[in-house]
């Protein structure tokens, strides 16, 4: 605490460097930042926005997010004074020794970025998406939960800058550690900052980027600062290919690809009257080249969610009960403070794009029939305007998802969902009593215990083996697999009704 103590007395506490780093934080898929109700009723959530109607992205909510992410990682480097400089570097509280007394107090983060605001030449498209509460017992929306919220569209860049202030007393070597983390997690294209995150809401990342140093040595350096002048300032080429930091925790990740196998509706409804009356959902595309459509991340979440607990269920265990930990949980009735309990959920499930060239979109015609004199209802016709696959193509629809710290029995349930997806056995989507969202799986690729396994469907064979060996069924890869559904079967007799199971 010695340090902290010069630190809080003014010293060693002379600014000897500034790092600033510029660039493009452009958006990979749809973004929720909150700004509240509208005022005039028609949105439950609307987009924050600045003085020009322009949505931004408050410094708070990417801060907050990074330094939440950082606890994740494990320093692996060489330098000292690690928890000080942390401290110093993120800011927050200490105890700070005053001859037998111990205060609390805090230190001030040495790292500042900016309020991320839209270029004035650009215009980022806004628009509403609405979702519902499904009652898990009846498989139908709860009365009153339905809900919509403003977004930005994909495709966008926002203005970003990041300053880190290096001081006397820091360490340079962990602050550039620091500051290289960040960059290498921004422009990797899977952090994600707003809400929502683990239904696909909020990835970006971090493009055209340069990087300043200015040495408070050189008093040209300093005024350059003062003045904002970038034009004659060293740019600095870092390594952003890798990061003193490892994750403490292993994930399970799982990407698959499937086709569709007949049409396939996430219903959206244009508000045209001479449109369909349901339409499958379309967002702006990541490279803002126009609309294209989309399988979004809830609709995928709670299909998954919902197959999961059916698996527990039938198990003979309690899903909702064991699924809390993991898909996420809030407690409808308040304690006696008025505080919710809330549990995080563990999943993220990517929003995907499906190839606009894959696919046909063609209007089809429904009627409601009377079940007592087998004529058509008054007033019931409708249609829909579904996704169909073109003729001789392959319409791809990808599964991204991951369990952060998962558990062996979490990864066999996750692997019984991939299996039914796979099959054709879980549908999803809309309208799915008339054949809709049934999907065929034929690829897939499963990284878990730090092996990488993939899957693949071949006529009717079905071929596992580990990456990097020849395709063909792998008995010792398959056997990885089979452990986790077998933990699976473990836990559910151990929570469960105490009857055996075999696997």
């Amino acid at each position: 605490m010695q340090c902290l103590n010069k630190l809080s007395e003014g010293v060693d506490a002379a600014i000897v460097k500034r790092i600033i780093l510029k660039g493009k934080l452009k958006l990979i898929s749809p973004l929720i930042i909150g700004g509240g109700r509208s005022l005039y009723g028609d949105s439950d959530i609307i987009v924050l926005k600045d003085e020009n109607g322009q949505p931004f992205i408050p410094s708070s909510s990417i801060t907050g997010a990074l330094k939440h992410a950082f606890e994740d990682y494990e320093y692996q480097g060489s330098g000292t004074d690690y928890e000080q400089n942390k401290l110093w570097f993120w800011g927050g509280q200490y105890s700070l020794k005053e001859k037998e007394e111990c205060i609390k107090t805090s230190c001030q983060s040495s790292l500042i970025i900016a309020d991320m605001k839209v270029n004035k030449d650009k215009k980022a498209l806004i628009s509403l998406r609405d979702g519902i509460r499904i009652d898990r017992k009846t498989g139908v929306v709860e009365s009153g939960k339905k809900f919509d919220f403003e977004l930005v569209e994909p495709g966008i860049a926002f203005e970003f800058k990041m300053e880190v202030i290096i001081r006397q007393a820091f360490s340079e070597e962990l602050f550039c550690s620091f500051f290289n983390w960040i960059a290498v997690i921004l422009s990797g294209g899977e952090f994600a900052i707003g809400a929502r995150t683990g239904q696909g809401f909020g990835l970006c990342q971090l493009e055209n980027i340069n990087v300043f140093e200015f040495d408070y040595q050189n008093k040209e350096h300093i005024i350059a600062w003062l003045l904002g002048d970038y034009t004659g300032m060293q740019l600095l080429n870092p390594d952003f290919t890798s990061t003193a930091f490892l994750p403490k925790q292993k994930n399970l990740v799982i990407n698959a690809e499937f086709k569709i196998k007949n049409s396939l509706i996430v219903g959206a409804y244009p508000g045209n009257p001479q449109a369909p009356d349901k339409v499958h959902i379309k967002s702006q595309n990541h490279d803002g080249s126009g609309e294209i459509a989309v399988l979004p991340g809830t609709s995928l979440r709670g299909a998954i969610r919902s197959r999961s607990e059916k698996i527990i269920n039938t198990l003979q265990a309690n899903g909702n009960e064991l699924l809390s930990e993991l898909f996420g949980w809030v407690d409808d009735q308040p304690d006696s403070n008025g505080d919710k309990r809330v549990i995080k959920s563990r999943v993220k499930i990517r929003e995907s794009q499906i190839n606009k060239d894959t696919y046909a979109e063609e209007i089809q015609y429904r009627i409601q029939i009377d079940r007592f004199t087998g004529g058509v209802i008054n007033n019931a016709l409708f249609d829909s305007m579904p996704l169909w696959s073109k003729d001789g193509i392959e319409s791809i629809v990808t599964l991204e998802l991951s369990i952060k710290a998962y558990k062996n029995w979490e990864a066999g349930l996750m692997l019984l969902v991939l299996k039914d997806l796979w099959n054709g056995d879980l549908a999803i989507g809309g309208e799915k009593n008339v054949g809709r969202g049934v999907l065929q799986g034929l690829s897939a690729t499963i990284t878990c215990d730090d092996q990488i396994i993939e899957m693949k469907q071949v006529g009717e064979e079905l071929l596992v083996y580990r990456q990097g060996y020849n395709p063909s069924w792998d008995k010792e890869a398959a056997k990885i697999l089979e452990e986790k559904v077998e933990a699976l079967l473990k836990h559910i007799e151990e929570k469960g009704s105490g009857v055996k199971l075999n696997a």
